[in-house]
Order: structure tokens, then C-alpha cells, then sequence
């Protein structure tokens, strides 16, 4: 069994659409959506999707978010966390995040990234009717094996069982507020850092353009705070579309969301709670992936906290 968990781990992070330095797998609302968010971008999950978008923020704003994927697999136990903050400086400043991610199965493997980001609205093209943000992250990625009897004498380890690499993320937002549109581009892992332990093992570069559009009211079927945002992503040579719909019921308390993504299909919910004698707001995620490369699972299952503070 312990071999049969070590290879199925192996093969997993070996995927280019699982492994976390490969893949925006990140956030409970995102993931919701189908990880289609590049976009929309306006929250403490932004940062790894288009650090353009953290500029929306108006607030400070915390967010944690744990996983379990693959859940029902016998022997299978693989995890992530992820925490985000971001801090507005103020609008002549910009917005500052920071981010920490991890990806792990615990005693065999584990990836982290730690990332500074940046986001500053640049201005307002004819007569505030078009909104410019562009945005930067620093990035460190790092992931090591967890060596036992089976691993400590493969060669593959013989230059050590950790390797690390610095890179970068850019992003642009291009929004028309009165037409409800948003158009976004970011581009990551711009130098296409190695973390090969004996051979090289390229993180490629990733480049995404995408589209989100905004209503009170959706016409006809009559969806309040209504938001679709659709990601094409190219990496590796390879062009995938993400698509992800949300809406804000209840006076904007209660969140439904659905997506896809070529990996998954995802649905999710969110609560917002206000508290009377604080401006704090307190935002519950949930997001439900059903995997589409892997049987015998009930699929994957993140839960994420947020906190708005005054």
C-alpha cells in the first residue's frame, strides 16, 4: 500500500494541471468558480490569479482556505492550505498581499509558495469610463520528498530531496464600470523557474486572458449580483477555457457559485456575516470540485474563512 500511495502521488504531481506550481488551485470562492477568477480578482484570493485585482480591495482583508483532495481513496491523504492578506496603502499608494500556499501528503511530499504582490490602479481613460490597474508578484516556490526505505536510495535523490526557485507574476485589469465589464491578462512564472532535484523540472510559463462580466440584476431570470468570468489559458503549449458563474442572494449575504475547468466540475456557497457593534465582516466558503481524471473519489472539498476588517 505504501508503494501504491507513493506512485499515485508521484503521478499526481507530475499532472500539469494539478501540481500547485502549475495550476491556481487556490481559494474557496475561486474553486467555486471553477478557478475562473483572473478577471475578477477582488479579494485576499487574488493575489494568485491577477495581482492587478487586489487593487479592488478597499479594506483590509485575511483569508484562509484548507482542502482535502481526492477524498475516498483509500491510502490517498493529499492537502492544501492557503492564507492571503491583503492591505490597501490608499489610492495614490496601491494595495499590498501577501500570500502563502501549500500543497502537501503528509511523509511523502510537500510544495509551498510564498509571494509579495503588488497592485496599483494607474487611472481613468475617457472621462472615468475606462479603469486601468496593473499589477506584480515575487514568488518562491519550493517542494521537497519525504525520504523512507523506498526513496533514500533512489538516484533521482542523490543531489538531495529539496530544490527552490525565485520568479514572477504580472497582471492587467482593464475595467468599464458602467458596461459591467472587466477585461484581465496575466502572465506567470514569467522565467520558467527550475525546481528539477537531479534533472531539470520546469515550472512553465502560464499565460491567461480573461473576460467577467457584472450585473445588479441579470435580465430575465432575474439573479441578483450576478458575475460570469471566463479564463483561456495557455501553458505548456496547451489552451484550456475556465468558466464560472456567481450570485449574491439574500441582500448579498448568501453566495451560490458553479464552474468548470478541464480537470473539474465545481459548485460552491458563501455566507457573509455582518456584526452590529463592528464593521467586521465575517465571509464562510465552501466549493465542491468533482474530479474528471480520477475514479474512485468523492471528490475534493475546501472550506475558507475571510475577514473584512474596518
Amino acid at each position: 500500500m505504501k508503494k501504491l500511495t507513493l506512485s499515485f502521488i508521484v503521478l499526481f504531481i507530475s499532472l500539469p494541471a494539478a501540481a500547485a506550481f502549475k495550476d491556481a488551485g487556490w481559494g474557496a470562492r475561486p474553486l467555486g468558480m471553477g478557478g475562473a477568477f483572473t478577471a475578477v480578482a477582488n479579494d485576499a484570493n487574488g493575489p494568485l490569479f491577477n495581482p492587478a485585482g487586489i487593487d479592488q480591495v478597499t479594506h483590509k482583508e485575511a483569508t484562509f482556505m484548507s482542502s482535502k483532495l481526492f477524498t475516498g481513496l483509500e491510502g490517498v491523504e493529499i492537502g492544501q492550505n492557503y492564507f492571503g492578506y491583503i492591505h490597501p496603502l490608499g489610492r495614490q499608494l496601491g494595495t499590498l498581499g501577501i500570500v502563502w500556499s501549500s500543497l502537501y501528503a503528509p511523509g511523502y511530499y510537500r510544495e509551498d509558495t510564498g509571494s509579495i504582490s503588488y497592485g496599483k490602479y494607474i487611472e481613468s481613460l475617457s472621462s472615468s469610463k475606462i479603469n486601468v490597474s496593473m499589477g506584480a508578484s515575487m514568488r518562491y516556490l519550493r517542494h521537497e520528498y519525504s525520504l523512507d526505505q523506498y526513496t533514500s536510495r533512489d538516484p533521482v535523490f542523490a543531489n538531495g530531496y529539496s530544490a527552490a526557485a525565485m520568479t514572477a507574476d504580472f497582471g492587467a485589469l482593464v475595467a468599464l464600470p458602467k458596461m459591467g465589464l472587466s477585461f484581465a491578462f496575466a502572465s506567470k512564472c514569467v522565467n520558467s523557474p527550475d525546481v528539477g532535484l537531479k534533472t531539470p523540472d520546469v515550472v512553465p510559463n502560464e499565460n491567461v486572458a480573461a473576460v467577467a462580466y457584472y450585473t445588479n440584476m441579470l435580465p430575465y431570470v432575474k439573479l441578483p449580483n450576478f458575475t460570469i468570468d471566463a479564463d483561456v489559458v495557455n501553458r505548456d503549449n496547451i489552451t484550456d477555457v475556465r468558466i464560472g458563474v456567481e450570485t449574491w442572494l439574500m441582500n448579498g449575504k448568501f453566495a451560490i457559485r458553479a464552474g468548470e475547468r478541464p480537470q473539474e466540475i465545481s459548485m460552491g456557497l458563501g455566507y457573509e456575516l455582518g456584526f452590529k457593534k463592528s464593521a467586521t465582516v465575517l465571509v464562510i466558503d465552501y466549493a465542491f470540485g468533482w474530479p474528471l481524471q480520477m475514479e474512485q473519489t468523492t471528490g475534493t472539498h475546501r472550506m475558507a474563512v475571510t475577514v473584512r476588517f474596518p
